[in-house]
């Protein structure tokens, strides 16, 4: 068994993210997990307490407590946490995501820009950086993102309503930040997954460049359709229910095409500490559906534009710039 590693994740509070961390808690390894209020935490505790008691819980679960990651200073306290304690991490898990599909207007975060980009994409973006000399370079370090199949037009879920697509980031930062281009939240959800694969592309070059070990993993769980109120879908509910209700047990029950949440968190789980993922650069893999309600996870092809490597340079500049833009200056890859 693999003990005395510390893992930090983030989104550990519900839906992929927690069910990960309960089948991390089997091992004895130290998990750091951002919580960004105390009544998400209470929640989450009370979920965790009926799987391991206290004792268990106190010793190998820290909290990283009012982490908003809509807000970029927040990621300044990450790294002073680390930093004042004189803690080095083995993997890094970007699991926070959200998607608000339905809406007609743009949510914004502290920094005022738009809210899936800024929590899926940029936060993660800025935090890796700040945390780059926390990470130790060893051949078991890793860097995984969850991303989604819907970056892909081809895919099945990217080929239904506005495909994914950056346009060179011609006029991108205004669809991100400011005016908000021709706002479409179903399409900044999938560029937001586009952004996590052309950012993690880019991120496993610099590693390489300096000789790094640590391995870059983005990940597609599959369509993931939590049983409560909780986790992915909370946001997009609220504009369609009935809608999502329908699709839900469609998808669940008549084409048996969704992956169940736990699953999914074990799936993850899985490759926080799979050797076959030892110092291989990059890798992406996908939970694909392989018959009626069974998935298998296997290394996977990405989109035509995610495999960019010009995109991808340019859109980790336009990164660095937006955070710059509001003050946030700092980077270390």
């Amino acid at each position: 068994m693999i003990e005395n590693k510390n893992i930090l994740i983030t989104g550990g509070n519900s839906g992929i993210g927690l069910f990960a961390i309960i089948n991390l808690l089997k091992t004895k390894n130290n998990l750091y997990i951002l919580i960004k209020s105390e009544l998400r935490k209470k929640k989450f505790l009370s979920i965790i307490k009926k799987y391991y008691d206290e004792n268990h819980i106190s010793r190998y679960l820290n909290f990283i407590e009012n982490c908003d990651l809509s807000d970029l200073k927040n990621i300044k306290k990450i790294k002073d946490y680390f930093d004042s304690k004189k803690i080095f991490l083995d993997v890094v898990i970007l699991n926070a995501g959200l998607q608000y599909t339905g809406s007609f207007y743009p949510k914004v975060s502290k920094q005022c820009i738009e809210l899936t980009f800024a929590v899926n994409h940029l936060a993660h973006f800025y935090l890796v950086n700040q945390l780059k000399n926390f990470v130790k370079d060893k051949k078991e370090s890793r860097i995984i993102i969850t991303s989604s199949d819907v970056h892909d037009p081809k895919s099945s879920g990217g080929n239904i309503g506005k495909k994914a697509g950056l346009n060179n980031l011609v006029d991108f930062r205004k669809k991100v930040t400011g005016r908000f281009l021709n706002f479409n939240a179903d399409e900044s959800y999938k560029n937001s997954k586009l952004c996590n694969i052309l950012f993690a592309k880019e991120l496993a070059r610099k590693l390489q460049i300096s000789s790094s070990k640590i391995s870059v993993i983005t990940w597609a769980p599959g369509l993931v359709i939590p049983n409560d109120d909780s986790g992915f879908f909370r946001y997009s509910k609220t504009f369609n229910l009935f809608g999502y209700l329908i699709f839900s047990k469609v998808a669940k029950n008549i084409l048996g095409i969704s992956e169940s949440v736990e699953n999914a968190g074990k799936l993850l789980s899985k490759i926080v500490f799979d050797s076959n993922f030892n110092n291989i650069g990059y890798i992406h893999l996908s939970n694909k559906l392989i018959s009626f309600k069974k998935h298998k996870l296997v290394e996977s092809k990405v989109s035509d534009e995610a495999n960019n490597l010009e995109l991808a340079s340019k859109l980790w500049i336009l990164s660095e710039e937006i955070c710059r833009s509001s003050g946030f200056v700092t980077f270390n890859i």
